[in-house]
């Protein structure tokens, strides 16, 4: 009993440290890749050899799909991409690894807005075909945004073989989640942009009486955002009044959720026109 209370507590020690630790992303080669033996060394170029470990839950990748270790060993003396938890009380920790030619791909399908088509759905990842002939698989969550034809949708509206549109997001675990799926690119931009805490675009009109904002973003959205006096307008890197700003402006709002659950304004920062 008091074996395993200390392995509980030694693995909430490590998942607490990885959490506090720093990423660093490079290219290397791979001299020694034995996980088994807790031995993995990189040699950077001008730069101290690395020995580290691999995550319990590392991604490898080879030729754009998952690898095993035992696939990956075929890796050792080439160059690879990394990315590494390091600065903790522990050694290096190897989270990710990959071809480099994978690792421009993985960039690629993570980022953006993504074409693709529906190939299957399995437990909360959605199989999607990609245009080069390659298969990934996203990680759709209750926060996904579904919509079809600009209306809202659910995953049953969608059927194996059809083109959609995935606007995905890295998240801290490595997997890949969905902020928002589409039959239409514009349509899964501006979920993409309705889930992230900045926007940009064109102030149309500016309502005092409401402490309202209309901003025509850059994905094509109309959206009303709410401001009070504690929200902070700037141009140019100077304070400014709202009423000082005259529409149409180009601006970038920062925002967050208020008390009830409408878009607030934190911060405006307003652009030169030209």
């Amino acid at each position: 009993m008091n074996r395993r209370r200390t392995s509980f507590l030694a693995g909430l020690c490590l998942l607490w440290m990885t959490a506090l630790a720093e990423t660093e992303i490079f290219q290397a080669r791979l001299d020694t890749f034995d996980p088994e033996g807790n031995t993995i060394i990189l040699k950077r170029t001008g730069k101290p050899d690395v020995n580290a470990t691999l995550h319990k839950r590392a991604r490898l990748w080879l030729n754009k799909a998952p690898a095993t270790v035992d696939q990956f060993r075929q890796m050792a003396g080439e160059t690879v991409m990394v990315r590494m938890s390091v600065g903790t009380q522990v050694r290096p920790v190897v989270r990710e690894m990959a071809d480099p030619a994978t690792w421009k791909w993985l960039e690629k399908v993570r980022r953006g807005i993504v074409k693709g088509v529906l190939k299957g759905v399995e437990e909360n990842y959605l199989l999607i075909d990609l245009p080069d002939n390659t298969q990934f698989a996203y990680r759709f969550t209750p926060k996904t945004r579904w919509e079809r034809d600009g209306k809202p949708a659910t995953i049953e509206d969608f059927a194996i073989g059809e083109t959609l549109y995935l606007a995905p997001r890295l998240l801290a675990n490595l997997d890949t989640m969905l902020l928002s799926v589409s039959n239409t690119e514009k349509e899964a931009q501006v979920g993409r942009e309705r889930a992230l805490p900045s926007l940009s675009g064109t102030i149309q009109a500016i309502d005092r009486q409401r402490k309202l904002i209309r901003l025509l973003t850059r994905a094509g959205d109309i959206r009303d955002i709410f401001y009070d006096e504690e929200t902070e307008f700037t141009f140019k890197g100077k304070a400014v009044r709202v009423e000082q700003i005259k529409p149409p402006a180009r601006a970038t709002i920062h925002r967050k959720r208020n008390e009830e659950g409408k878009d607030y304004a934190r911060k405006v920062t307003i652009q030169p026109n030209n």
